[in-house]
């Protein structure tokens, strides 16, 4: 995994299916760094330190999460920055946080819905040892949107309709024109197929249009600008 630069002040760490961890975001800033997404482990987060300290930069001084899904926030319990999530995010995180590990444990969220296929053959895949999955919340919650001045940029959170998940917050940074979206993007695992909400994606598309930006990075796909985003999504919504 190399750390790639994808605008004067914004780097990320590209998604490894492998055991599905997600992109990783940095905003480099004169009054600090801010990260964007936690990772699905601390040997993700750590990674992504190693890859920040190789390209000089400094650790984040903030980092927020773009959802409560597993992949992007079991990291959180690991970095000494200021978090921050949105405020249905720190309710998922704070129900999780009671959640066990064990093989019935997990079985079971299965079977009610909690958890899905997906999720549980990757989790199993990362953590030899499932006893080191720690769920934290974040420090500070916010409702509707927050803004991050890291002196020469900033960093708009915002909460969005998605058709991937019902806490979903992309962060803008208007002088880069750069959208991270985590996976607010994607579909949603049902056994073996990914299936869209044709009512959200046509909120989040409808949305996406009247956001200012040229490049989108995304939680587990390569980067791509506005139109070819947006093209995508319209494609998906004409097979639905």
């Amino acid at each position: 995994m190399k750390l790639s630069k994808i605008s004067e002040h914004i780097y990320y760490m590209e998604h490894d299916p492998e055991t599905d961890r997600p992109a990783l975001g940095y905003i480099k800033g004169k009054k600090g760094g801010f990260m964007m997404d936690a990772g699905n482990s601390a040997a993700h987060y750590q990674l992504f330190m190693e890859k920040l300290q190789e390209n000089q930069l400094p650790s984040p001084r903030y980092l927020s999460v773009t959802h409560a899904h597993w992949d992007h926030t079991f990291a959180l319990w690991a970095t000494d920055a200021v978090t921050i999530a949105g405020g249905k995010t720190n309710k998922e995180l704070e129900k999780m946080s009671h959640w066990t590990w064990d093989d019935a444990s997990m079985e079971k969220r299965l079977e009610t819905g909690e958890d899905s296929d997906f999720s549980d053959t990757h989790i199993r895949k990362e953590y030899a040892h499932r006893s080191d999955i720690k769920v934290k919340t974040a420090e500070i919650s916010f409702n509707g949107s927050m803004t991050i001045d890291l002196g020469d940029v900033t960093c708009i959170l915002r909460e969005i309709v998605s058709p991937h998940c019902r806490d979903s917050v992309i962060f803008l940074i208007p002088q880069d024109e750069v959208i991270f979206l985590g996976d607010s993007y994607c579909s949603v695992p049902k056994g073996e197929e990914w299936v869209y909400d044709k009512v959200l994606l046509t909120a989040y598309i409808d949305e996406l249009e009247r956001i200012d930006f040229r490049h989108a990075i995304k939680g587990h796909h390569p980067p791509q600008t506005k139109e070819a985003l947006l093209a995508e999504l319209r494609a998906e919504w004409k097979r639905l």
